[in-house]
């Protein structure tokens, strides 16, 4: 097997040297954490699907293998173990542009976290407050009416715990070529924003909402109140405190002037520019490496435990501690015990990244992608390394293989569209069926395996989707990951 990689050892001090390209793995020197080498190329050729089928040998895969599979140019990734950075390395396919370690990529969402940190540690200085109503530090621009009441305000943690009832979940991001509105265009839904008003359309604290447009509202807040624009909030209170040196919250960022990543469509395409801008910077901002982030998450973890300058104890376990659904401020914090962990995903157009960190272990990775599809390949990394590092979590799930209702579910073969799509290319699912094997094209990675595992379902291993079918009002209906899709026109 031949990779591409960039290897970071780790010395004693805990400071990485960059080695260079290398084809092969680069041993890791020093007495912190010797063997890396020899882990990080298992994990390489290791790569886990997300389900396994009961009775068939597990699949791996190599690394080359699923960046062409998922048409995703590099992929950059940083092990912690003990609160350290273990190895970081970037694998790209050979024809790819160069990468390495010092790479920037979009966090997208993950930038979510960074933004609750920043929060509480103006919180700790007393320049804001976390529960007092948020519209102070709007003036002279205030939240239009909603469901929101002095009973019930609209404060800066809820809207960083997604459960002040801001609409607009997410951002399309802008192409270098088009205009960019501000941010409070953004909110105001004014051109050239892309995406509606941001408004408050259920009652605070009642119910949990996934708002990028809330943390669009808290980029503002924060700005206005400490009269500093929130990139250089940013440096000044996160980035460089934590040593995230390379990071930067400026949109747009020059290709010319720094070292990024470019983002790819899920056909491999590059996108327009190399990469889209994004005004709203609390919610998908962050242009980072892998060990940058694994540097955050190593001092949020590190606070969390013993207390630090950077946060207390106090600080950081309030900051961590989840509303509804498991979110923080700016975290999925998830399990007890040695389960107990905080972890994000992000997605912006061209680009895909995760990241995981167990609070008590200072166990976790970084996974970052410059491909739609890395969300796939992120996954089976991330599943790659916990089982090479015998984690208590991310394994596979298992499947047990059972009959189809054949007489039922063969009329069911065709093509379908889900009834509410969001993404670049045709909605187009297809349902095949080769009187052995049954297979699923899906609109970004084409044809995948699926194995019944019931009488009216089935479970693509690759994408741990079930697949169900059933009928609505006497219609065909495939029910594919639990959103619902409707035989096509053309089927």
């Amino acid at each position: 097997m031949r990779i591409r990689l960039w290897l970071l050892p780790v010395h004693a001090s805990g400071r990485a040297l960059r080695l260079g390209a290398l084809v092969g793995v680069a041993a890791c020197s020093g007495p912190a954490h010797a063997g890396e080498s020899a882990i990080a190329e298992r994990i390489a050729g290791g790569l886990r699907q997300r389900v396994d089928i009961a009775g068939e040998p597990a699949q791996t895969f190599d690394i080359q293998q699923r960046l062409r599979r998922y048409k995703v140019s590099s992929v950059s990734v940083a092990v912690i173990r003990d609160g350290k950075i273990a190895w970081a390395g970037v694998y790209r396919q050979p024809s790819a542009p160069a990468a390495d370690t010092d790479t920037l990529y979009q966090a997208a969402s993950i930038s979510k976290g960074v933004t609750g940190v920043l929060a509480q540690r103006l919180a700790g200085s007393s320049n804001l407050q976390l529960d007092s109503p948020v519209d102070a530090c709007l003036r002279p621009w205030i939240l239009p009416v909603g469901q929101q009441s002095p009973e019930h305000p609209v404060t800066l943690r809820n809207l960083l715990n997604h459960t002040a009832g801001a609409t607009v979940s997410g951002f399309p991001g802008y192409p270098p070529s088009q205009a960019t509105p501000t941010d409070l265009q953004v909110i105001k839904g004014e051109p050239p924003s892309f995406t509606p008003a941001v408004t408050i359309q259920t009652i605070p604290g009642a119910a949990y909402a996934y708002s990028g447009g809330g943390y669009t509202i808290a980029q503002i807040a924060m700005q206005q109140c400490l009269r500093t624009p929130f990139a250089e909030l940013m440096r000044q209170q996160v980035l460089q405190p934590l040593r995230m040196q390379r990071s930067t919250f400026a949109q747009p960022l020059s290709a010319a002037e720094h070292n990024r990543a470019r983002g790819h469509y899920a056909d491999g395409s590059e996108v327009e520019g190399g990469a889209f801008i994004y005004p709203e910077l609390a919610a998908a901002g962050l242009w980072t490496t892998a060990s940058d982030l694994a540097r955050f998450a190593i001092g949020v973890q590190r606070s969390w435990k013993i207390g630090t300058a950077f946060l207390s104890t106090t600080e950081a376990r309030d900051l961590l501690t989840p509303a509804l659904n498991n979110y923080a401020q700016g975290f999925f914090v998830v399990g007890d015990g040695e389960h107990k962990r905080f972890m994000h995903s992000g997605g912006n157009t061209g680009f895909k990244s995760t990241y995981a960190m167990y609070l008590d272990s200072g166990n976790g990775v970084v996974v970052m992608t410059d491909g739609d599809n890395g969300t796939y390949l992120g996954g089976e990394i991330v599943k790659a390394v916990a089982s090479a590092y015998d984690w208590p979590d991310f394994k596979p799930r298992l499947a047990q293989a059972a009959p189809l209702d054949l007489a039922t579910v063969t009329r069911h073969v065709g093509i379908y569209q889900l009834d509410n799509f969001e993404g670049r290319f045709t909605n187009r699912y297809e349902l095949r069926f080769d009187g052995k094997d049954w297979t699923m094209v899906m609109p970004d990675i084409g044809a995948t395996r699926l194995v019944p595992i019931g009488k009216t379902s089935l479970v693509s291993p690759e994408t741990g989707d079930i697949i169900e079918l059933t009928q609505d009002s006497a219609q065909d209906l495939l029910l594919i990951g639990g959103r619902k899709a409707h035989r096509s026109p053309d089927s």
